[in-house]
């Protein structure tokens, strides 16, 4: 027990020292943090070399010294330090991963205004691409020019890509935003809405860069809108038609529609298809944080924020050519349910 309590009482002190080093020569913790960190180390301490010192501390809350309750004390209140701690850890790595996110945007877009004028054209369509050099071509040689009478521009962000889509891109005389390094479709999206947004855009469709998106079908997502019956019109495949890949992924499917359907008491058949069109105007309303999982999230913010949300038939095709960019099917079923409860939630 002596040799514990010395151990004990040396991690304390060693704690103690690390913190007050990184608070405040490294300036790396923040107060909450440095409060934490010490009450952390100071009770290590304390308990080391005077066991019996938080007896009034813990016969407060009830926890008397007989029958293991001062040692079940301790433990709950460690562990509420802990997880304190480990709260506070998570929340400054999510505020240095959209701090780095924010600086690829903008970066991205301080090269494209750079190489590109400013034209109002009414319909954007964006396409986040990474690493699709073999279909991003015929992705692009296929979107109209016009839809419904109304020009048509197309965005493409490069996602990081480390092979020739950006090439591939620009020899067709198209626009690309690129990024340094891959951030994800979420994040890709982003950078598009917000270029729209600053060169007019009315309208702004979205299609993944992989092939199995039909360009020749984006009359049909632009149509309610122009007719001012939806301000998000979201592609289904579930009321049109989709080659299957497996069976996992459909069930997830059917499972997720489920999900939202239930959160925002509204029908939704088709939650993870990223094949759509939205009113700009909505887009500035928007609380759009998914680096990755943003299809979900864009479909809930839009129903929370109350848009007239209208599905229309969509085809989706087996992916031609390269490889899906989307983790396994747990993780990505993982990622996919806290995504849509993280923006249900919030």
């Amino acid at each position: 027990m002596l040799t514990l309590r010395a151990v004990g009482a040396l991690a304390g002190a060693l704690g103690f020292v690390l913190v007050h080093y990184l608070r405040f020569r490294r300036r790396r913790l923040r107060n909450l943090e440095w409060l934490l960190g010490n009450a952390l180390s100071l009770g290590l301490v304390l308990l080391g070399l005077f066991p019996d010192a938080l007896n009034a501390f813990l016969a407060f809350f009830s926890f008397e010294k007989g029958g293991g309750g001062r040692l079940i004390g301790l433990l709950i209140f460690s562990n509420l330090l802990a997880y304190l701690l480990i709260y506070a850890a998570l929340a400054r790595s999510n505020r240095v991963e959209e701090q780095l996110d924010r600086l690829v945007r903008e970066l991205a877009k301080k090269e494209y205004r750079q190489q590109h004028r400013p034209a109002e054209v009414p319909i954007h369509v964006v396409i986040p691409a990474y690493n699709e050099a073999e279909t991003i071509g015929e992705v692009l040689e296929r979107v109209p020019t016009e839809v419904f009478g109304r020009k048509t521009k197309t965005l493409v962000v490069v996602d990081g890509a480390t092979d020739e889509t950006e090439a591939i891109v620009r020899r067709l005389n198209r626009e690309a935003v690129a990024y340094t390094v891959n951030r994800g479709g979420g994040s890709a999206l982003k950078v598009g809405y917000e270029l729209a947004l600053e060169q007019g855009a009315e309208i702004v469709v979205t299609l993944d860069a992989d092939g199995q998106h039909l360009p020749e079908e984006i009359p049909a997502l632009v149509r309610p809108i122009l007719d001012d019956e939806a301000d998000l019109v979201n592609g289904s495949r579930v009321l049109g038609k989709y080659e299957k890949e497996g069976w996992v992924r459909p069930l997830g499917v059917v499972v997720f529609n489920g999900l939202i359907s239930l959160l925002t008491l509204t029908r939704i058949t088709d939650a993870s298809n990223a094949f759509r069109a939205i009113r700009a105007s909505e887009l500035a309303r928007m609380d759009l944080r998914q680096s990755q999982f943003h299809s979900s999230e864009l479909l809930i913010e839009a129903l929370k924020k109350g848009l007239r949300v209208k599905e229309v038939p969509i085809t989706v095709r087996r992916r031609a050519a390269g490889r899906s960019k989307k983790p396994p099917s747990l993780r990505y079923a993982w990622g996919f349910a806290k995504a849509i409860l993280g923006t249900w939630l919030r």
